[in-house]
């Protein structure tokens, strides 16, 4: 490879035209991708029937119909929730497989999208390919409830992929139908501005020209007006209930967490662009770097906006988002593999560049393999507690009044999120035990119920025996204490 496609990009910085079909995908690393994903995410499918998390409200003992109610309720369109019903009449095994297997694709989606780009080439190909498959984030997607993200992501990235990669009209059309069914998950009506930004890029000589109106100009503005028209659809089509108003809703502190990261990005952009335009060369692990960033902002924008991600004890928002006990929040970082995939890279050849070596990249996917594999164990086995919990449920039958319960083994549990509610009436209604857990006050006769276990995890892992067991204070002993 060359020093300048290795070390800088000079002015002649170009994106290439439509490949041909036959060459798409040449180069794709077949083994070293499907051996670190199936690494990183096949712990999902080791015990796929599992209900996790909002499952056990929207899925558990419902008709699978009622997963559609609940998404008109949310203001989410018709279609949105059309393969999570299909799925659900076949068996809910199939969501964790189809998820694995639509996030592997939308990988291919990935790489055919990376290769129009002329700068983007080799090593730095396919090692952004595989850091985008590993980067652990996004461990939600094990619940079912998450699978509508997942075919939004699966979906925006293939209208991607054929709106940069086939240049007919046709195939125009089609992309922006497929971007369009994406939209479902509101968060890409921010990141519809990445194909829209590369689809000008591709066409500049022809959009660059006001002297004539041309097809590439109606393109452009049928690609911006994508999301223009969701929302109008959706305000007279499919409004938001009046119990969901306040959910996604921007707020003016969101504004201001969400602002200074697509700001630093678009200084940095604005920089390069400069330098482009006075015909300046520029470090490509720079470029990348800021790239990566920009499109890592522009992922997170909608999550700041409306406060999904906020700051707590002590801790600025930016950082929560990478907190390891993130109970159920890595849902947000739905969108962030591709800019934080594009960074490492833009890292690697500023740290590497010179001799060739991806030892920073390197790195980067060993230990992304292994928070993945760590993180992954924790749901495997919140499969099994859950299951073994049942059973100890069972075993109060006609022993206890339980007037509340709490939980002291969240390390069995996937980033260690707690059980919520609906999840204790779901464990309870399988062991035939009442479900109501009013409080001492209100039963004086029951027992409080902390679950506890006191094997060590490693242990726990290997003979998937989590060694749980109840411990029970009377009521009567927590008011005395109380008061």
């Amino acid at each position: 490879m060359s020093n300048i496609q290795n070390s800088k990009v000079s002015h002649d910085l170009a994106v290439s035209s439509a490949a041909k079909p036959e060459r798409m995908l040449d180069g794709f690393p077949w083994v070293s991708a499907i051996v670190l994903y199936t690494l990183s995410w096949g712990w999902s499918l080791l015990r796929p029937n599992t209900l996790y998390w909002d499952d056990w409200s929207e899925i558990f003992n419902q008709k699978s119909s009622y997963t559609y109610l609940v998404a008109k309720a949310q203001g989410l369109p018709p279609w949105s929730k059309i393969l999570d019903w299909f799925f659900l009449e076949v068996g809910i095994w199939t969501m964790p497989v189809a998820t694995f297997v639509a996030f592997f694709v939308a990988g291919l989606w990935c790489f055919g999208i990376l290769q129009s780009i002329t700068f983007i080439r080799g090593n730095q190909l396919k090692t952004s390919l595989l850091i985008y498959l590993v980067v652990p984030v996004n461990h939600a997607r094990i619940s079912r409830i998450c699978f509508d993200y997942t075919s939004s992501y699966f979906l925006f990235f293939l209208g991607w992929f054929v709106l940069v990669r086939y240049k007919s009209m046709k195939s125009f059309l089609v992309a922006c139908l497929i971007l369009f069914l994406s939209l479902k998950t509101h968060s890409f009506l921010f990141f519809v501005l990445l194909p829209f930004l590369h689809f000008a890029w591709l066409n500049k000589s022809e959009l660059s020209d006001f002297k004539k109106l041309n097809r590439r100009h109606l393109q452009i503005v049928g690609i911006a007006a994508l999301p223009v028209l969701y929302v109008i659809l959706r305000s007279i089509f499919w409004p938001l209930n009046a119990s969901w108003q306040d959910y996604q809703k921007p707020t003016s502190a969101g504004l201001m967490t969400s602002f200074w990261p697509v700001l630093v990005g678009l200084l940095g952009l604005s920089i390069i662009g400069f330098r482009y335009i006075k015909k300046k060369n520029t470090h490509f692990g720079l470029v990348l770097l800021v790239v990566g960033f920009s499109i890592t902002a522009l992922a997170l924008f909608p999550y700041f906006l409306a406060e999904l991600y906020v700051g707590y004890a002590g801790r600025p928002a930016y950082i929560t988002v990478f907190e390891f006990r993130a109970d159920w929040r890595s849902r947000h970082q739905l969108l962030m593999p591709l800019g934080l995939a594009l960074s490492v890279v833009g890292l690697n050849e500023l740290f590497m560049g010179k001799r060739n070596k991806n030892i920073f990249a390197g790195f980067i996917i060993v230990v992304s393999v292994a928070l993945n594999m760590f993180w992954g164990s924790q749901y495997f086995l919140q499969s099994h507690k859950q299951e073994q919990l049942v059973k100890l449920f069972e075993s109060t039958k006609g022993n206890l009044d339980i007037a509340s319960v709490g939980d002291q083994t969240l390390r069995f549990n996937g980033r260690e999120n707690a059980f919520r509610g609906y999840e204790w009436d779901g464990f309870m209604t399988l062991a035939g035990v009442p479900t109501e857990r009013p409080g001492c006050e209100a039963l004086p006769g029951g027992s409080v119920v902390v679950l506890k276990s006191d094997k060590p995890y490693l242990k726990a892992l290997l003979s998937r025996d989590l060694g749980l067991y109840f411990d029970v204070t009377p009521c009567s002993e927590v008011l005395a204490k109380d008061s």
